[in-house]
């Protein structure tokens, strides 16, 4: 395979801060990308990279802590979906080597205090307002992109509760990373809207833009956020644009032992309550899926990711 996936390459500056015609082209590009790979390189999107190297920072700092006190913030609830998870719990068919934090909107019982990891939820509650204030910004860039009108998302994003996530792949042999059935991450497509994802300079992220097993690398760009479609998007475009497949596997310049890798995906959902009913827009045309409640959706994706969930949770 090539080394790097085909990924555009997109300024969001002139839809941010330009007049409607700037806007329309940006819009575009977006369609372009997302209607055939899936995924945009968005650069000049708001967010400085000095808050982006300070997260990664304060994710080293807590998943530095001892396992035993992770622990006593572990995510225990599908809806509630906020807390941490070690080396092996999320298991979506296989098994992940990875540790995360999930940080949310409304509720965050399971976070860190002052005296576990100072600035902790201060500093996480500033990023998740900057991600979210971004992460609509793009959905109107995609309404635009679609002729549904600028405020098309507005009716099912008002009790939005998007997910922002800290990841540490742990150092490890790639020999147990590369055994059967474990990965990083095993291949899997998101299941949200759209997810916006900060990478750290490690690399291993690979997609499969086509779902033929041709995986690509997602090379780590600086000052950019990567950003892919959901299965809710593909979804409710019926099909204009696509959630496609990825990964993450061991670097190729690594050695015996894998280095630790540091990631910061933020997956946008709409309101609990929103239907997601497929758009049709063409005379003749035919949706291909059935409506969805978006929160029964979200719970019963989370539920079956995560083996350690009781069936209760769904």
């Amino acid at each position: 395979m090539d080394d790097a996936a085909d990924i555009a390459v997109v300024s969001f500056d002139k839809f941010i801060n330009g007049g409607d015609a700037e806007k329309r082209a940006v819009a575009k590009q977006m369609y372009n990308a997302f209607s055939t790979v899936g995924w945009v390189y968005l650069k000049d999107h708001g967010i400085p990279q000095e808050r982006v190297d300070e997260i990664f920072g304060l994710a080293k700092s807590f998943f530095d802590l001892p396992l035993e006190q992770k622990y006593t913030w572990r995510l225990k609830d599908a809806e509630l979906n906020q807390g941490y998870t070690g080396d092996g719990d999320e298991a979506n068919g296989g098994t992940d080597h990875k540790e995360c934090y999930e940080h949310r909107r409304f509720k965050n019982p399971s976070c860190p205090t002052d005296v576990d990891v100072p600035g902790f939820r201060k500093t996480m509650d500033e990023f998740y307002g900057q991600c979210y204030v971004l992460g609509l910004k793009v959905l109107k860039c995609l309404a635009m992109a679609m002729e549904l009108g600028e405020d098309f998302f507005d009716s099912i994003t008002k009790r939005a509760d998007p997910q922002l996530r800290l990841i540490r792949y742990p150092s490890i042999e790639r020999k147990i990373v590369e055994q059967k059935g474990h990965a990083r991450i095993i291949p899997h497509t998101d299941f949200g809207l759209c997810t916006l994802l900060f990478q750290d300079s490690i690399g291993g992220l690979e997609v499969d833009p086509f779902h033929t097993g041709d995986f690509k690398a997602a090379l780590p760009v600086p000052g950019t956020v990567l950003i892919n479609i959901a299965d809710l998007m593909q979804r409710l475009t019926n099909d204009r644009f696509r959630s496609t497949m990825h990964r993450v596997v061991s670097p190729k310049a690594s050695g015996d032992i894998l280095p630790a890798r540091y990631s910061i995906p933020f997956f946008i959902h709409p309101d609990p309550e929103a239907l997601i009913d497929p758009i049709l827009k063409d005379e003749g045309e035919v949706k291909k899926y059935e409506p969805v409640n978006a929160g029964e959706w979200r719970v019963r994706n989370t539920s079956s990711n995560y083996k350690m969930l009781p069936t209760a949770a769904a």
